[in-house]
Protein backbone atom coordinates (compact mmCIF):
# COMPACT_ATOMS: atom_id res chain seq x y z
CA UNK A 1 0.00 0.00 0.00
CA UNK A 2 1.17 3.54 -0.70
CA UNK A 3 2.43 5.64 2.19
CA UNK A 4 1.54 9.29 2.43
CA UNK A 5 4.74 11.30 2.81
CA UNK A 6 3.10 13.30 5.59
CA UNK A 7 2.81 10.13 7.66
CA UNK A 8 6.28 8.65 7.03
CA UNK A 9 8.46 11.70 6.37
CA UNK A 10 10.49 11.19 9.54
CA UNK A 11 11.13 7.50 8.93
CA UNK A 12 12.34 7.45 5.34
CA UNK A 13 15.15 5.06 6.20
CA UNK A 14 12.62 2.26 6.48
CA UNK A 15 12.37 0.54 3.12
CA UNK A 16 8.64 -0.14 3.31
CA UNK A 17 7.98 3.54 3.93
CA UNK A 18 10.24 4.84 1.18
CA UNK A 19 9.39 2.39 -1.57
CA UNK A 20 5.64 3.05 -1.53
CA UNK A 21 5.76 6.76 -0.89
CA UNK A 22 3.42 9.30 -2.48
CA UNK A 23 2.19 12.87 -1.95
CA UNK A 24 5.67 14.22 -1.23
CA UNK A 25 6.75 17.78 -2.09
CA UNK A 26 9.59 16.37 -4.18
CA UNK A 27 9.85 17.52 -7.81
CA UNK A 28 6.90 19.90 -7.47
CA UNK A 29 9.08 22.59 -9.06
CA UNK A 30 10.03 20.36 -12.02
CA UNK A 31 8.84 21.62 -15.41
CA UNK A 32 7.57 19.24 -18.10
CA UNK A 33 5.86 20.32 -21.28
CA UNK A 34 2.71 18.25 -21.67
CA UNK A 35 -0.13 17.80 -24.06
CA UNK A 36 -3.33 19.39 -22.81
CA UNK A 37 -5.84 17.55 -20.65
CA UNK A 38 -8.27 17.89 -23.56
CA UNK A 39 -5.82 16.10 -25.85
CA UNK A 40 -5.44 13.15 -23.50
CA UNK A 41 -9.21 13.06 -23.04
CA UNK A 42 -9.55 12.89 -26.83
CA UNK A 43 -7.08 10.00 -27.03
CA UNK A 44 -8.71 8.03 -24.26
CA UNK A 45 -12.17 8.60 -25.76
CA UNK A 46 -10.93 7.40 -29.15
CA UNK A 47 -9.50 4.27 -27.55
CA UNK A 48 -12.74 3.60 -25.74
CA UNK A 49 -14.67 3.91 -28.99
CA UNK A 50 -12.53 1.13 -30.45
CA UNK A 51 -12.87 -0.90 -27.25
CA UNK A 52 -16.65 -0.73 -27.55
CA UNK A 53 -16.43 -1.73 -31.21
CA UNK A 54 -14.23 -4.71 -30.39
CA UNK A 55 -16.01 -5.76 -27.21
CA UNK A 56 -13.11 -5.01 -24.86
CA UNK A 57 -13.57 -4.09 -21.21
CA UNK A 58 -10.09 -2.63 -20.80
CA UNK A 59 -6.83 -2.08 -22.63
CA UNK A 60 -3.35 -2.74 -21.36
CA UNK A 61 -1.28 -0.15 -23.22
CA UNK A 62 2.38 -1.15 -23.42
CA UNK A 63 5.67 0.45 -24.40
CA UNK A 64 9.41 0.12 -23.95
CA UNK A 65 12.65 2.06 -24.43
CA UNK A 66 13.95 0.29 -27.56
CA UNK A 67 13.92 2.00 -30.97
CA UNK A 68 11.00 -0.08 -32.25
CA UNK A 69 8.85 1.14 -29.37
CA UNK A 70 10.11 4.48 -27.97
CA UNK A 71 7.39 4.42 -25.34
CA UNK A 72 4.60 3.40 -27.71
CA UNK A 73 1.17 3.15 -26.05
CA UNK A 74 2.36 4.25 -22.61
CA UNK A 75 3.80 7.48 -24.01
CA UNK A 76 0.65 8.01 -26.08
CA UNK A 77 -1.74 7.27 -23.23
CA UNK A 78 0.02 8.84 -20.25
CA UNK A 79 2.79 11.10 -21.56
CA UNK A 80 5.48 9.03 -19.85
CA UNK A 81 8.95 9.45 -21.36
CA UNK A 82 11.25 7.09 -19.51
CA UNK A 83 13.80 4.36 -20.15
CA UNK A 84 13.26 2.13 -17.12
CA UNK A 85 12.15 -1.48 -17.62
CA UNK A 86 11.97 -3.68 -20.70
CA UNK A 87 8.27 -2.88 -20.94
CA UNK A 88 5.91 -0.47 -19.18
CA UNK A 89 2.16 -0.73 -18.69
CA UNK A 90 -0.94 1.43 -18.47
CA UNK A 91 -4.46 0.17 -17.78
CA UNK A 92 -7.19 2.04 -19.67
CA UNK A 93 -10.62 0.70 -18.69
CA UNK A 94 -13.76 1.19 -20.73
CA UNK A 95 -15.26 2.70 -17.59
CA UNK A 96 -13.10 4.20 -14.85
CA UNK A 97 -9.84 6.06 -14.42
CA UNK A 98 -6.62 4.99 -16.19
CA UNK A 99 -3.71 3.67 -14.15
CA UNK A 100 0.00 3.83 -14.97
CA UNK A 101 2.21 1.07 -13.58
CA UNK A 102 5.67 2.58 -13.07
CA UNK A 103 8.75 0.34 -12.76
CA UNK A 104 10.71 2.22 -10.08
CA UNK A 105 9.84 3.27 -6.54
CA UNK A 106 10.61 6.10 -4.12
CA UNK A 107 11.96 9.30 -5.66
CA UNK A 108 11.65 7.90 -9.19
CA UNK A 109 7.91 7.28 -9.08
CA UNK A 110 7.31 10.66 -7.46
CA UNK A 111 9.13 12.35 -10.36
CA UNK A 112 7.12 10.31 -12.86
CA UNK A 113 3.89 11.46 -11.22
CA UNK A 114 4.83 15.04 -12.02
CA UNK A 115 5.65 14.22 -15.65
CA UNK A 116 2.56 12.27 -16.70
CA UNK A 117 -1.05 13.24 -17.26
CA UNK A 118 -2.53 10.23 -15.45
CA UNK A 119 -3.44 10.76 -11.80
CA UNK A 120 -3.25 7.14 -10.67
CA UNK A 121 0.43 6.09 -10.84
CA UNK A 122 1.33 2.86 -9.05
CA UNK A 123 4.48 0.91 -8.38
CA UNK A 124 5.50 -2.02 -10.55
CA UNK A 125 6.17 -3.95 -7.33
CA UNK A 126 9.82 -4.68 -8.08
CA UNK A 127 9.09 -6.12 -11.52
CA UNK A 128 5.81 -7.83 -10.67
CA UNK A 129 4.06 -5.86 -13.41
CA UNK A 130 1.48 -8.52 -14.18
CA UNK A 131 0.48 -8.67 -10.52
CA UNK A 132 0.18 -4.87 -10.34
CA UNK A 133 -1.94 -4.75 -13.52
CA UNK A 134 -4.11 -7.61 -12.27
CA UNK A 135 -4.76 -5.85 -8.97
CA UNK A 136 -6.09 -2.81 -10.85
CA UNK A 137 -8.28 -4.97 -13.09
CA UNK A 138 -9.69 -6.72 -10.01
CA UNK A 139 -10.49 -3.30 -8.50
CA UNK A 140 -12.41 -2.59 -11.71
CA UNK A 141 -14.29 -5.89 -11.26
CA UNK A 142 -12.92 -7.24 -14.52
CA UNK A 143 -11.89 -10.68 -13.25
CA UNK A 144 -13.95 -12.17 -16.09
CA UNK A 145 -13.41 -9.30 -18.50
CA UNK A 146 -12.15 -9.19 -22.05
CA UNK A 147 -8.82 -7.37 -21.94
CA UNK A 148 -6.90 -6.10 -24.97
CA UNK A 149 -3.11 -5.82 -25.00
CA UNK A 150 -1.52 -3.41 -27.46
CA UNK A 151 1.79 -4.05 -29.21
CA UNK A 152 4.78 -2.53 -27.45
CA UNK A 153 7.09 -3.21 -30.38
CA UNK A 154 6.01 -3.21 -34.03
CA UNK A 155 8.48 -5.94 -35.02
CA UNK A 156 6.97 -9.34 -34.45
CA UNK A 157 4.99 -7.68 -32.96
CA UNK A 158 5.93 -8.06 -29.29
CA UNK A 159 3.44 -7.16 -26.56
CA UNK A 160 4.75 -7.55 -23.02
CA UNK A 161 7.13 -9.44 -20.78
CA UNK A 162 6.58 -13.18 -20.49
CA UNK A 163 6.54 -13.14 -16.69
CA UNK A 164 4.07 -10.25 -16.66
CA UNK A 165 1.76 -12.21 -18.96
CA UNK A 166 2.06 -15.38 -16.89
CA UNK A 167 1.28 -13.46 -13.71
CA UNK A 168 -1.74 -11.89 -15.37
CA UNK A 169 -3.06 -15.26 -16.44
CA UNK A 170 -2.47 -16.73 -12.99
CA UNK A 171 -4.09 -13.81 -11.17
CA UNK A 172 -7.08 -13.59 -13.52
CA UNK A 173 -7.76 -17.15 -14.72
CA UNK A 174 -11.28 -16.31 -15.93
CA UNK A 175 -10.33 -13.17 -17.88
CA UNK A 176 -9.84 -13.32 -21.63
CA UNK A 177 -6.72 -11.60 -22.94
CA UNK A 178 -6.50 -10.57 -26.60
CA UNK A 179 -3.48 -9.23 -28.43
CA UNK A 180 -4.24 -6.12 -30.51
CA UNK A 181 -1.37 -5.72 -33.01
CA UNK A 182 -2.73 -2.73 -34.96
CA UNK A 183 -4.97 -0.97 -32.48
CA UNK A 184 -2.47 1.72 -31.48
CA UNK A 185 -1.78 2.43 -35.15
CA UNK A 186 -5.49 2.88 -35.72
CA UNK A 187 -5.47 5.45 -32.92
CA UNK A 188 -2.43 7.38 -34.16
CA UNK A 189 -2.27 7.24 -37.94
CA UNK A 190 -4.11 10.58 -38.21
CA UNK A 191 -2.74 13.30 -35.98
CA UNK A 192 -4.44 15.99 -33.93
CA UNK A 193 -3.22 19.61 -34.12
CA UNK A 194 -1.32 19.18 -30.83
CA UNK A 195 0.40 16.06 -32.11
CA UNK A 196 1.37 17.80 -35.35
CA UNK A 197 2.82 20.69 -33.36
CA UNK A 198 4.98 18.24 -31.41
CA UNK A 199 6.17 16.62 -34.64
CA UNK A 200 7.02 20.02 -36.10
CA UNK A 201 9.07 20.76 -32.99
CA UNK A 202 10.77 17.36 -33.39
CA UNK A 203 11.54 18.34 -36.99
CA UNK A 204 13.27 21.51 -35.88
CA UNK A 205 15.34 19.49 -33.41
CA UNK A 206 16.25 17.03 -36.19
CA UNK A 207 17.54 19.97 -38.24
CA UNK A 208 19.65 21.05 -35.25
CA UNK A 209 21.04 17.50 -35.17
CA UNK A 210 22.06 17.71 -38.82
CA UNK A 211 23.62 21.12 -38.26
CA UNK A 212 25.58 19.63 -35.34
CA UNK A 213 27.01 16.96 -37.66
CA UNK A 214 28.01 19.62 -40.17
CA UNK A 215 29.64 21.81 -37.48
CA UNK A 216 31.55 18.98 -35.79
CA UNK A 217 32.80 17.21 -38.92
CA UNK A 218 36.44 17.77 -39.82
CA UNK A 219 39.50 15.62 -40.51
CA UNK A 220 40.55 13.72 -37.40
CA UNK A 221 37.07 13.48 -35.85
CA UNK A 222 35.59 10.02 -35.31
CA UNK A 223 32.06 8.97 -36.27
CA UNK A 224 31.06 8.44 -32.64
CA UNK A 225 32.16 11.99 -31.87
CA UNK A 226 29.67 13.20 -34.46
CA UNK A 227 27.03 11.14 -32.63
CA UNK A 228 28.08 12.85 -29.40
CA UNK A 229 27.64 16.26 -31.01
CA UNK A 230 24.14 15.25 -32.11
CA UNK A 231 23.22 14.02 -28.63
CA UNK A 232 24.38 17.29 -27.09
CA UNK A 233 22.41 19.39 -29.58
CA UNK A 234 19.24 17.33 -29.27
CA UNK A 235 19.18 17.08 -25.48
CA UNK A 236 20.05 20.77 -25.27
CA UNK A 237 16.96 21.55 -27.37
CA UNK A 238 14.67 19.53 -25.09
CA UNK A 239 14.35 16.55 -27.41
CA UNK A 240 15.41 12.91 -27.48
CA UNK A 241 17.23 11.00 -30.15
CA UNK A 242 15.29 8.09 -31.54
CA UNK A 243 17.52 7.08 -34.47
CA UNK A 244 21.11 8.29 -34.48
CA UNK A 245 22.82 6.61 -37.41
CA UNK A 246 26.01 8.11 -38.82
CA UNK A 247 28.50 6.63 -41.24
CA UNK A 248 31.34 7.99 -43.34
CA UNK A 249 33.40 6.85 -46.30
CA UNK A 250 35.74 8.16 -48.96
CA UNK A 251 34.05 9.62 -52.03
CA UNK A 252 36.97 8.19 -54.04
CA UNK A 253 36.61 4.65 -52.68
CA UNK A 254 33.12 4.43 -51.17
CA UNK A 255 32.21 1.60 -48.77
CA UNK A 256 28.69 2.61 -47.68
CA UNK A 257 25.38 3.48 -49.30
CA UNK A 258 23.52 3.96 -45.99
CA UNK A 259 24.35 5.46 -42.57
CA UNK A 260 25.99 3.21 -40.00
CA UNK A 261 23.40 2.08 -37.39
CA UNK A 262 26.30 1.98 -34.89
CA UNK A 263 28.64 4.94 -35.50
CA UNK A 264 32.17 3.58 -35.43
CA UNK A 265 35.61 4.84 -34.54
CA UNK A 266 36.45 5.58 -38.18
CA UNK A 267 38.44 8.82 -38.46
CA UNK A 268 37.19 11.43 -40.94
CA UNK A 269 39.49 12.45 -43.77
CA UNK A 270 39.38 15.16 -46.41
CA UNK A 271 37.22 13.96 -49.28
CA UNK A 272 34.88 11.88 -47.13
CA UNK A 273 31.08 11.83 -47.39
CA UNK A 274 28.99 11.55 -44.21
CA UNK A 275 25.57 9.90 -44.37
CA UNK A 276 23.18 10.20 -41.44
CA UNK A 277 19.69 9.14 -40.44
CA UNK A 278 18.56 11.45 -37.66
CA UNK A 279 15.12 10.78 -36.17
CA UNK A 280 14.49 13.00 -33.18
CA UNK A 281 11.48 13.15 -30.90
CA UNK A 282 9.70 15.76 -28.85
CA UNK A 283 7.07 14.79 -26.27
CA UNK A 284 7.32 11.29 -27.73
CA UNK A 285 6.60 12.23 -31.36
CA UNK A 286 9.33 12.01 -33.98
CA UNK A 287 10.46 13.51 -37.27
CA UNK A 288 13.44 12.56 -39.37
CA UNK A 289 16.05 14.14 -41.61
CA UNK A 290 18.86 12.70 -43.71
CA UNK A 291 21.20 14.85 -45.79
CA UNK A 292 24.80 14.20 -46.93
CA UNK A 293 27.73 16.19 -45.58
CA UNK A 294 31.08 16.38 -47.40
CA UNK A 295 34.41 16.87 -45.66
CA UNK A 296 35.83 19.40 -48.06
CA UNK A 297 34.24 20.05 -51.43
CA UNK A 298 32.19 17.13 -52.79
CA UNK A 299 33.51 15.33 -55.82
CA UNK A 300 31.91 15.93 -59.19
CA UNK A 301 30.57 12.37 -59.24
CA UNK A 302 28.77 12.69 -55.90
CA UNK A 303 27.54 16.21 -56.65
CA UNK A 304 26.02 15.17 -59.98
CA UNK A 305 24.48 12.04 -58.48
CA UNK A 306 22.96 14.06 -55.66
CA UNK A 307 21.46 16.75 -57.87
CA UNK A 308 20.28 14.60 -60.76
CA UNK A 309 19.29 11.35 -59.09
CA UNK A 310 18.66 12.02 -55.40
CA UNK A 311 16.99 15.43 -55.53
CA UNK A 312 15.26 14.74 -58.83
CA UNK A 313 13.73 11.52 -57.54
CA UNK A 314 12.85 13.02 -54.16
CA UNK A 315 10.91 15.86 -55.75
CA UNK A 316 8.91 13.45 -57.87
CA UNK A 317 7.85 11.52 -54.78
CA UNK A 318 7.21 14.67 -52.73
CA UNK A 319 4.86 16.01 -55.41
CA UNK A 320 2.49 13.14 -54.64
CA UNK A 321 1.96 14.16 -51.01
CA UNK A 322 -1.63 15.40 -51.03
CA UNK A 323 -5.10 14.10 -50.15
CA UNK A 324 -6.37 11.43 -52.54
CA UNK A 325 -2.98 10.05 -53.56
CA UNK A 326 -2.77 6.28 -53.12
CA UNK A 327 0.24 4.52 -51.74
CA UNK A 328 0.35 2.49 -54.92
CA UNK A 329 0.86 5.79 -56.79
CA UNK A 330 3.86 6.47 -54.55
CA UNK A 331 5.22 2.95 -55.01
CA UNK A 332 4.98 3.15 -58.78
CA UNK A 333 6.73 6.53 -59.02
CA UNK A 334 9.38 5.49 -56.50
CA UNK A 335 10.10 2.30 -58.42
CA UNK A 336 10.58 4.17 -61.70
CA UNK A 337 12.17 7.49 -60.80
CA UNK A 338 15.69 6.26 -60.02
CA UNK A 339 15.77 3.62 -62.76
CA UNK A 340 14.96 6.17 -65.42
CA UNK A 341 17.89 8.24 -64.14
CA UNK A 342 20.27 5.34 -64.69
CA UNK A 343 20.42 4.28 -61.03
CA UNK A 344 18.61 2.02 -58.56
CA UNK A 345 17.77 2.34 -54.85
CA UNK A 346 17.18 0.56 -51.59
CA UNK A 347 13.63 -0.84 -51.67
CA UNK A 348 12.26 1.66 -49.13
CA UNK A 349 10.64 4.77 -50.61
CA UNK A 350 8.43 6.01 -47.78
CA UNK A 351 7.00 4.94 -44.44
CA UNK A 352 4.38 6.16 -42.01
CA UNK A 353 4.85 7.86 -38.68
CA UNK A 354 2.67 7.05 -35.69
CA UNK A 355 4.75 8.35 -32.80
CA UNK A 356 7.76 6.83 -34.58
CA UNK A 357 8.31 4.76 -37.75
CA UNK A 358 5.26 2.65 -38.56
CA UNK A 359 3.19 1.21 -41.35
CA UNK A 360 2.53 1.99 -44.11
CA UNK A 361 5.81 0.78 -45.58
CA UNK A 362 6.06 1.73 -49.24
CA UNK A 363 8.80 -0.09 -51.11
CA UNK A 364 9.70 -0.16 -54.76
CA UNK A 365 8.17 -3.61 -55.12
CA UNK A 366 5.41 -3.72 -52.49
CA UNK A 367 3.19 -1.79 -50.08
CA UNK A 368 2.50 -3.10 -46.57
CA UNK A 369 -0.27 -1.42 -44.62
CA UNK A 370 -3.88 -1.55 -43.47
CA UNK A 371 -6.76 -0.95 -45.89
CA UNK A 372 -7.70 2.35 -44.26
CA UNK A 373 -4.15 3.62 -44.89
CA UNK A 374 -4.08 3.15 -48.65
CA UNK A 375 -5.23 6.67 -49.61
CA UNK A 376 -3.70 9.84 -48.18
CA UNK A 377 -5.92 11.92 -45.88
CA UNK A 378 -5.33 15.11 -43.89
CA UNK A 379 -3.55 14.40 -40.61
CA UNK A 380 -1.58 11.43 -41.93
CA UNK A 381 2.18 11.70 -41.50
CA UNK A 382 4.95 10.18 -43.59
CA UNK A 383 8.68 10.03 -43.97
CA UNK A 384 10.13 10.01 -47.46
CA UNK A 385 13.22 7.86 -47.04
CA UNK A 386 15.15 7.23 -50.22
CA UNK A 387 18.58 5.74 -50.82
CA UNK A 388 19.46 5.99 -54.49
CA UNK A 389 22.37 3.72 -55.44
CA UNK A 390 24.44 3.65 -58.61
CA UNK A 391 23.56 0.87 -61.06
CA UNK A 392 26.58 -1.23 -59.95
CA UNK A 393 25.61 -1.09 -56.25
CA UNK A 394 28.84 0.62 -55.20
CA UNK A 395 27.88 4.04 -53.85
CA UNK A 396 24.68 5.76 -52.79
CA UNK A 397 23.19 8.58 -50.73
CA UNK A 398 20.56 8.37 -48.00
CA UNK A 399 18.09 11.28 -48.04
CA UNK A 400 15.04 11.83 -45.84
CA UNK A 401 12.36 14.34 -44.85
CA UNK A 402 9.11 14.14 -42.82
CA UNK A 403 5.70 15.46 -43.85
CA UNK A 404 2.08 15.81 -42.75
CA UNK A 405 -0.82 15.72 -45.19
CA UNK A 406 -3.00 18.85 -45.06
CA UNK A 407 -6.33 19.75 -46.64
CA UNK A 408 -4.56 21.38 -49.58
CA UNK A 409 -1.34 19.39 -49.86
CA UNK A 410 1.37 18.81 -47.28
CA UNK A 411 3.31 20.42 -44.45
CA UNK A 412 7.07 19.96 -44.29
CA UNK A 413 7.89 18.85 -40.75
CA UNK A 414 11.64 19.08 -41.42
CA UNK A 415 11.86 22.25 -43.51
CA UNK A 416 15.44 22.15 -44.73
CA UNK A 417 15.18 23.07 -48.40
CA UNK A 418 18.78 22.64 -49.49
CA UNK A 419 19.53 21.04 -52.86
CA UNK A 420 23.29 20.86 -52.38
CA UNK A 421 25.53 18.47 -50.48
CA UNK A 422 26.47 20.28 -47.27
CA UNK A 423 30.13 21.08 -46.74
CA UNK A 424 31.41 20.43 -43.23
CA UNK A 425 32.44 23.25 -40.99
Amino acid sequence: MDNDWNQVRRELDKSDNFEAIFNSPWYTDAVYEKFSDAEFARRHAAARTLMERDGLDALILTGGPDIYSHGSGVTWGAGLIDERAMCQYMVLPLHGEPTLIYPHYGCHIEAARKQVSVKDVRSGQHGKYGKAVAERLIELKLQKGRIGITAANRTGPEYMGVQAYLDLKQSLPEAKFEFCPTLLHELTYRKSPEELNAMARAGQIAIKALEAVKAAAKPGVREYQLAGAVANAVLGAGGRYHLLMIGSTSQHDPKIIFPNPNPSGRVLKEGDIILSELAMSYMGYSAKIGHPVSVGRPTGKYQAFFKDVVIGGFKEVRALLKPGTTLEDVRRVGAETFRKRGAQSRPTIMHGLDLITSVPFVRADRVRTEKYDMTMQPGMTYNIEITPVDKEGIYGIFYSRSFAITESGHQDLTPFDVDEILVAG
